[in-house]
């Protein structure tokens, strides 16, 4: 019983922290990305110019890179090195 309700708790958690984290990426990173992709990075990636386009697929995308694992560096790696600011 209570080991189901903390975890519970904890995943509740984790999406609240993600979303509130994923509606400032929206604010703040998606314009870059956005650049980048006009710029012609990603050439092969569909999903990668939309990756920051709404709080939706900015939470996906951090549920992508940092719970799974997954090709945190497809994304994360030109934003930075083209805008280190």
């Amino acid at each position: 019983g209570s080991c189901f309700k903390a975890l519970f708790w904890s995943l509740f958690l984790l999406l609240l922290v993600m979303t509130i984290w994923a509606v400032i990426a929206v604010e703040f990173i998606n314009s870059k990305v956005q650049d980048l992709a006009a710029a012609g990075y990603w050439e092969g990636c569909d999903r990668c110019r939309r990756s920051f386009s709404s709080t939706f697929d900015a939470n996906l995308t951090f549920f992508q890179t940092v719970v799974a694992g997954d090709s945190w560096g497809t994304i994360a790696v030109p934003v930075i090195e083209a805008h280190p600011e």
